[in-house]
């Protein structure tokens, strides 16, 4: 499905070519950006270069597209969630101030509304963009790894930190998850059950994924895995199940300190005194950006979230937050699931599962500046909100 826009003149010809070109490079950018920006400040201009200031030039100059982006349900829901959110600053703790955190939610607009763009003009080329950073990111994993053994960083960390802008075992392992997630639901929808390009992605994203030594995306690439054979092919679903075990018990006997080294890693004391917390303002939350201070018994440091991105909403915005969080996913999911027919909506439907569930043992930073926590959330929810403006578009009149 395209929209017809009139080339009327060099600003309507400007405008054409950003959607054409700038937006799918400025997608792939910010899909990729994290292996090779060596540094996090630059991810972040690379993003308000290529992303967010081209798609706020074409709003401006092609107006009318405004109307079908935010007309949306999950734009609504996220703008409304957005609204509770920063007028919840009115009574937080934060020590940030208000001009700073007003403009994420705009950063996560500007994403949606790029995704929405691209995929009006034409879905097929987000899909496309997206495949060929899930090729960058497997080859980006492979090169990490090659590194991470000959160079002698195997006897000295233990864990693969990541390179470029990844400094983080577990932050790492988000992003190396997510694309596991991609390749994993194209597996399923591959013709041939033995097709090489989706298996050797994803033995080099698994892969990097155990050297980081974080469990996180595990339990996100099962909750996918879950997703996708509840949607797709049982017969392919039997099949990664029984490599999945393979691998499991494999890793159990060979290494079993990889799981059983590091336990729960506090996560129940972690969570009990986060709720703890949360008790003390339970229905609208301490505010947004509120500092918190999570004391473990053992540990040698506080911490500073409840290591669990729906415990981090709640403590945020209380019930009524975490309620309109649960409401924008809700939507995602009812979407993807009455598509679930779609090749495109069942690999983002998978990838959304995958950072659902990875939050739910990990993090807390769920309306930031672009960083790892994107590909847990608003990445995969920009993909579905932008097969969701196509798809859901063709049910309505003309």
């Amino acid at each position: 499905m395209a929209i017809d826009i009139p080339i009327e003149g060099r600003v309507q010809r400007c405008a054409s070519w950003i959607n054409g070109y700038l937006l799918p490079v400025g997608w792939m950018v910010i899909l990729t950006g994290m292996f090779w920006a060596w540094d996090r400040t630059l991810y972040h201009k690379l993003y308000y270069f290529f992303v967010a200031a081209p798609t706020l030039i074409v709003l401006l100059m092609q107006p009318r597209q405004l109307k079908a982006l935010v007309a949306n349900p999950l734009f609504i829901a996220f703008l409304v969630f957005s609204g509770y959110t920063l007028a919840s600053i009115a009574w937080s703790d934060t020590g940030n101030s208000v001009g700073s955190l007003v403009k994420r939610p705009l950063y996560i607009a500007m994403l949606l509304f790029s995704a929405g763009i691209i995929a009006l003009r034409s879905p097929s080329q987000l899909l496309q963009c997206t495949y060929l950073a899930a090729v960058f990111a497997a080859l980006a994993a492979g090169l990490s790894l090659a590194y991470f053994v000959f160079s002698g960083q195997v006897e000295a960390s233990g864990r693969l930190d990541g390179y470029g802008a990844l400094y983080n075992p577990l932050l790492t392992a988000h992003v190396f998850g997510a694309f596991a997630s991609i390749w994993l639901a194209h597996w399923f929808w591959a013709r041939n059950a033995l097709s090489p390009l989706p298996l050797v992605c994803l033995a080099l994203l698994g892969a990097a994924i155990l050297a980081t030594g974080s469990r996180t995306p595990l339990i996100g690439l099962a909750a996918a895995l879950g997703w996708l054979i509840l949607v797709g092919n049982r017969k392919r679903g039997v099949i990664a199940l029984a490599v999945a075990a393979v691998v499991l018990l494999a890793v159990a006997c060979l290494y079993p300190e990889a799981i059983t080294q590091r336990g729960v890693s506090y996560r129940p004391a972690i969570w009990m005194d986060s709720l703890r917390q949360i008790a003390e303002h339970p229905w609208l939350g301490h505010g947004y950006d509120s500092p918190m201070t999570v004391i473990i018994p053992g540990m040698e440091k506080p911490l500073a979230d409840p290591h669990n991105i729906e415990l981090g909403v709640l403590y945020a915005g209380g019930v009524v937050g975490l309620g309109l969080w649960m409401v924008l996913y809700a939507l995602a999911i009812y979407f993807c699931w009455t598509y679930r027919r779609h090749p495109g909506v069942t690999l983002a439907a998978a990838w959304l599962v995958f950072g659902f569930a990875s939050g739910l043992t990990e993090g807390s930073a769920f309306m930031s500046r672009p960083k790892e926590h994107w590909f847990l959330i608003w990445l995969p929810m920009a993909m579905v909100y932008g097969l969701s403006l196509v798809y859901w578009a063709r049910k309505r009149p003309a």
